[in-house]
């Protein structure tokens, strides 16, 4: 039974939610500032799930950080490619397969997905890659068709993801292997929706400073350019609306965001390495466990988080990341280069022109119906890995109490 003293592992208050209805119903109450503003992160994003790995982040309650997914050390003078974390990663299922596992690549046909297979296919053997199931649906065909036919169709025996879940995958004996946090690695498609309409954004500003602005089109990941120099569009762009009280929301979310930057022990300088921060930091969590909570009725939590191989959490692509701001490898200053380390690394073996130069981002979870527990609404897991259930007594009072008594307590000075 949860008291309201107790840490959190995750929170899921997803505003939006239709299973979540009831549960913000019942803690709805007179909310001070703070508390309104993080229920309001849920009109902004599809999701409220935000847990800092680094800096200062206030929450409304004790939040502990899920044991596996701290954020490393920053090491300047790492200097390993993405080519070469990417094959010592796959060096690593190398070894489970010689212990006896199975593994089961979850294949969308994106760009994290795709980079896992080829470095599967580029550093095991075809004994090894007997071992090698690919979990996959119409939709990951259809966002890659030329690597499904020249590099899957045949090759691999494949298990429908839109049916099978982590656990079912889990139950056929299967190790599943995901790329939840690719995009963790690279930024997130937060930054990318404002780059593809920098026009609008720039046009909805004060004329003094959209001249400012266009000649900064393509400069978001140049570190001579602080991502402060596009703070109004930054803050016009997390409004959540273009009412007073939203415009004040996006304010009030860039100054949180900075806040969290200046209190953090990694460099952060362009627009770009601002939102690959968001993800990278607040949302690491989410992307890394929201499979386990979400895609599973079978295994508790804490064991299925185990049994899964989140790849972009191992091996040293953390390290590569955080040394690889503004050189070109995540993002060359437009839309269409983004993840270009990987990109490259997908192209250095399939040779896909195509892919390489226009392959955009596209949503790949929504493709998947989560699994469905019967009467609970999920708001979030206690440090026992306990589910909390949004219809229970205790756990709406344990949320309202603390939504209640959050207060603002960040500025941008």
């Amino acid at each position: 039974m949860i008291k309201l003293t107790d840490s959190l592992y995750f929170h899921n208050l997803n505003v939006g939610s239709r299973g979540l209805a009831q549960f913000w119903s019942n803690v709805n109450d007179q909310y001070n500032e703070g508390g309104q503003f993080y229920i309001d992160i849920g009109k902004r994003f599809r999701d409220n799930r935000f847990v800092s790995r680094n800096g200062d982040w206030s929450l409304p309650w004790s939040q502990s950080l899920i044991p596996g997914f701290e954020m490393p050390i920053y090491d300047p003078t790492f200097n390993k490619t993405f080519e070469q974390v990417s094959d010592q990663r796959a060096v690593e299922m190398k070894a489970l397969i010689h212990q006896g596992q199975r593994l089961a690549v979850m294949y969308s046909g994106g760009m994290d997905s795709t980079s896992i297979m080829v470095a599967l296919l580029r550093n095991l053997t075809q004994d090894e890659l007997e071992s090698v199931v690919v979990c996959a649906s119409v939709h990951s065909i259809l966002e890659n068709p030329v690597f499904w036919k020249n590099h899957i169709n045949g090759k691999f025996k494949v298990i429908d993801s839109v049916t099978n879940h982590y656990d079912d995958i889990i139950l056929m004996g299967y190790r599943p292997i995901t790329g939840d946090a690719g995009d963790c690695i690279f930024g997130t498609s937060i930054g990318l929706e404002m780059y593809h309409n920098f026009s609008y954004y720039v046009s909805k500003m004060r004329p003094a400073l959209q001249n400012k602005l266009w000649n900064l089109r393509f400069k978001i990941s140049d570190p001579e350019i602080h991502f402060s120099e596009y703070k109004e569009m930054i803050m016009y762009y997390l409004a959540y609306d273009t009412t007073p009280a939203g415009l004040n929301f996006g304010r009030l979310l860039y100054e949180k965001y900075a806040h969290n930057i200046r209190t953090a022990s990694v460099p952060i300088l362009s627009l770009h390495d601002f939102f690959w921060w968001l993800i990278f930091n607040v949302k690491y969590l989410n992307c890394s466990v929201r499979g386990p909570i979400f895609f599973n009725t079978e295994y508790p939590v804490k064991q299925c988080i185990d049994l899964i191989e989140n790849w972009f959490n191992g091996g040293e692509f953390q390290q590569w990341s955080m040394a690889n701001n503004n050189t070109g490898e995540k993002i060359r200053n437009t839309l269409a280069t983004y993840k270009y380390a990987m990109r490259k690394y997908i192209h250095d073996f399939d040779k896909n022109d195509w892919y390489f130069y226009f392959k955009t981002k596209l949503e790949s979870l929504g493709n998947i119906p989560p699994s469905q527990v019967p009467a609970i609404a999920v708001v979030g897991i206690d440090t026992n890995y306990n589910l909390l259930d949004g219809f229970d007594s205790t756990v709406i009072e344990y949320f309202r109490h603390h939504l209640t008594n959050y207060t603002i307590d960040w500025t941008d000075n």
